[in-house]
């Protein structure tokens, strides 16, 4: 019985054992689908507390059945229990977070209650959220005191009487450039919920604002309009922050001068400017100005690229912090006031965004991601060592995507090569998970917009309308090119496809791809292309050019600029890349415009559109369309109802990659795997 007994127990612990090393064995990465791009949650606005113990951030998921993308607060401990808490569950919108001065209360915008947004507080701790203000028009932003009994915001002016009776009388229509609403500033007491109107009477639109140290005054931007173009026409103006006086013109001149940021002395105001020039492709920089307006003195200019998200004074006022893209990533860096010298301060293979250093000057958080680790936040300890600046400590916070470690990513990885004229370019290459170096891929070649947006290396699971990993997965390699005219690269490059577009950005792509080839990762019969909005211009331009490609997909794409002139929301856009308008040179609008060279295309063509597009209205695509479709090339036409320039809807996000999905699996089959159509 003794032998038996030991018998069985070897029995069970063999099982035991076995059973054990089967769950403890790694789990195999699985393929990336389209939920698991649905499924991403995105981290944003991180703003850390005044005394550097928390980090405000907000989450950003989507709702499919809701069909919503709703966005929370959450917290994230910088102490060493790294406690993560969620602050809000609400359906609806809670973000642009903000702690007050003390760091008792956190403000934020929320939709909740409201079909507008308002301006809601709740406590760090949590319990209930307190909403702050009843604006009909709703409010754009805002900015506490520095007291914490006050803040400052911004909301739609309401409709005027004559306009009501208009409508009363002869129905409801627009007169364009007349019919104008602007944001107006106010200024509400936190406690009694009193309001107090600054600019009543002033003809201009209210951007950013902030507070002098001492709360007496209120510094803020302002352009004629709303609209997109009178961007480049913002001005600094002061205001008493009683009411008192009205606005006076701090710094009045032409260009852009917007997001003013009190120094904590009090003897300054840094801004970021254009230097008295309306460029909409020029390097932006950081300025200051006393607040009596008689002395402005540039900061950043050797610094070669855009200012980019809030600037932040440092506590001593030796620095000011801002961030700027270089190449395909995304760095902080800090300008000595004094010497106007600019230092990094980070240095990685990535993207960092939301810098901001707590009261103490030492205590930093930030969102980090690359291409292998989805957005999440970090904290660590700002140094200054002579000239230079470190971060040392770097911690991460969160980990509020862990379920990407059980995908299949493609590697995303630095891809250089020289243009027909010697210019060295870059771009980078996704390539499939189980990738063989002696096997030659389809090639799906993916065209950024702007045309000075960039590609970076941030988290890639898709990109816009293209879900960029789940083409790895299935099959493709993927190639996101920064031909010239890309922003990250200087002013000079930035500026290289001035009248231009369509000749050298597209020898840039081709020559990309041939770099490609001749490394043997690419079967050049299997190539396809895409792009949206700007990558939509030169998408519908490469298929004019050549019939090199098996499939192309052009998503908002322009086709026609001479009538994109007179119909987009931006049409000084165009002048800056054209210098005349097309009345006065109609034939290089021509000349650039896919519509002038259709009659060469032959690739099967998907086209894909907003249908409330101002920016590249949907006629752009109605107009290639039809001259396809009546040339045979086959063609397939999806407008995407109640979007805008981008896809805004979780339902229709999912769609429009799926679209481009069947359409390439159609035309250029990765292998036999493939799913069916929505």
């Amino acid at each position: 019985m003794r032998r038996l007994k030991g018998v069985l127990f070897s029995v069970f612990v063999l099982i035991f054992l076995n059973g054990w090393a089967v769950v403890a064995q790694p789990v195999k990465p699985r393929p990336v689908t389209l939920d698991d791009v649905m499924a991403l949650r995105n981290v944003s606005q991180a703003a850390i507390s005044p005394d550097g113990r928390w980090v405000v951030f907000v989450v950003t998921e989507a709702d499919l059945k809701a069909n919503r993308f709703n966005t929370d607060l959450w917290l994230a401990s910088t102490g060493p229990d790294r406690r993560v808490i969620q602050l809000t569950r609400n359906p609806k919108r809670d973000d642009r977070p903000q702690w007050s001065p003390d760091g008792r209360w956190i403000a934020f915008l929320s939709e909740r209650g409201k079909e507008k947004p308002q301006i809601w507080r709740i406590s760090p701790t949590g319990g209930e959220a307190e909403r702050l203000t009843d604006v009909k028009t709703g409010v754009s932003q805002f900015r506490w005191s520095p007291d914490g009994r006050q803040i400052a915001y911004t909301a739609r002016e309401p409709e005027p009487e004559a306009l009501k009776k208009r409508k009363e009388k002869w129905g409801d229509f627009m007169i364009v450039d007349e019919d104008i609403l602007r944001d107006r500033l106010y200024v509400i007491d936190v406690e009694t919920k009193k309001v107090r109107e600054l600019t009543p009477n002033f003809p201009m639109h209210v951007d950013a604002m902030d507070w002098s140290p001492d709360g007496k005054m209120i510094v803020f931007s302002a352009r004629p309009t709303p609209k997109v173009p009178d961007r480049f026409k913002s001005d600094l103006y002061l205001v008493p922050a009683d009411g008192s006086a009205p606005p006076l013109p701090l710094v009045k001149r032409p260009g852009p001068d917007s997001d003013p940021r009190w120094s904590p002395d009090g003897r300054w105001i840094a801004f970021v400017t254009r230097n008295g020039r309306e460029d909409w492709v020029g390097n932006t920089y950081l300025a200051r100005v006393s607040p009596d307006g008689k002395t402005i003195q540039l900061l950043t200019e050797s610094f070669d690229e855009v200012i980019r998200g809030d600037a932040q004074w440092s506590p001593d006022e030796r620095a000011i912090y801002f961030e700027a893209g270089h190449r395909m990533t995304i760095q902080a860096y800090a300008v000595d006031v004094k010497t106007a010298v600019v230092r990094p301060i980070t240095q990685v293979a990535g993207v960092i965004t939301s810098f901001h250093v707590a009261r103490d000057g030492r205590t930093a958080a930030f969102i980090r991601q690359d291409p292998r680790h989805p957005p999440d936040v970090y904290t660590g300890q700002l140094r200054r060592r002579g000239h230079r600046w470190a971060l040392d400590g770097v911690r991460r916070l969160t980990d509020l995507n862990p379920q990407v470690r059980d995908l299949a990513l493609g590697t995303v990885e630095p891809f250089t090569w020289k243009a027909p004229d010697g210019l060295q370019l870059e771009g980078l290459v996704v390539r499939p998970p189980d990738f063989q170096p002696d096997r030659r891929y389809p090639l799906l070649v993916v065209i950024h917009g702007g045309p000075a947006g960039v590609f970076l290396q941030s988290f890639t699971l898709r990109r816009g309308a293209y879900p960029i990993q789940v083409f790895a997965s299935q099959g493709y390699m993927v190639f996101m090119p920064n031909p010239r005219g890309s922003g990250n690269y200087g002013e000079k490059f930035r500026k290289m496809n001035y009248r231009d577009w369509g000749y050298g950005d597209y020898r840039d792509i081709m020559s990309g791809v041939d770099a490609l080839i001749d490394r043997g990762w690419v079967d050049p019969d299997r190539v396809g292309v895409m792009g949206w909005s700007y990558g939509g211009y030169m998408t519908s331009w490469v298929v004019t050019q050549t019939n090199r490609f098996k499939a192309a997909s052009v998503g908002a794409g322009v086709t026609d600029l001479f009538s994109m002139f007179g119909t987009t929301d931006i049409p000084p856009f165009m002048l800056a890349h054209f210098g005349r308008p097309p009345w006065e040179d109609a034939e290089s609008y021509f000349k650039h415009s896919a519509m002038a060279h259709v009659a060469a295309v032959k690739t099967p063509t998907l086209i894909q559109h907003g249908d409330r597009d101002r920016r590249v209205p949907t006629f752009q695509s109605w107009e290639f369309y039809t001259a396809l479709k009546m040339r045979g090339v086959p063609v397939r036409f999806i407008l995407y109802k109640g979007q805008p320039h981008g896809i805004r809807v979780p339902k229709l996000v999912k769609a429009v990659m799926k679209h481009n999905l069947d359409w390439f699996h159609r035309w250029l089959p990765p292998s036999d795997r493939g799913q069916g159509a929505p």
